[in-house]
């Protein structure tokens, strides 16, 4: 349980200048049972399982981009500025059990939405 059929990643950089780079990387989590545990709260207003239950979840994929480039200082060092996106397409667990009497640990796939980033990294 919790364990996909398939997985996958890969991550492929292309450099079309010596000081630039751009990155594409990418996650294949293949389809899963997850145990989901009963409930309690308002059916009304909240979302939980009536009952015990195993649950056949599909598949994610998950898209990440990152440009750099990278400015020499001195002989010996060198500045890179970054920014990208994580989970280009936004794949995310969209049926979290809701109120107090959830199930907190019915949770699987990615581990964050979409998001964007930006870095300076300093190598010496």
């Amino acid at each position: 349980m919790r364990t996909p059929d398939t997985y996958g990643y890969f991550v492929t950089t292309w450099k079309p200048a010596t000081r630039f780079s751009a990155t594409l990387s990418g996650n294949y989590t293949g389809r899963m049972y997850v145990p989901h545990v009963k409930g309690e709260g308002d059916p009304a207003k909240d979302r939980f399982a009536s009952e015990n239950k195993i649950e056949r979840v599909n598949s994610f994929f998950e898209l990440h981009t990152k440009l750099s480039y990278d400015i020499p200082v001195l002989d010996y060092s060198t500045l890179q500025l970054n920014a990208g996106v994580q989970n280009i397409f936004n794949a995310y667990q969209k049926d979290f059990d809701t109120g107090a009497g959830r199930a907190s640990d019915y949770i699987y796939g990615p581990s964050a939405p979409r998001s964007v980033f930006a870095g300076i990294k300093l190598t010496l």
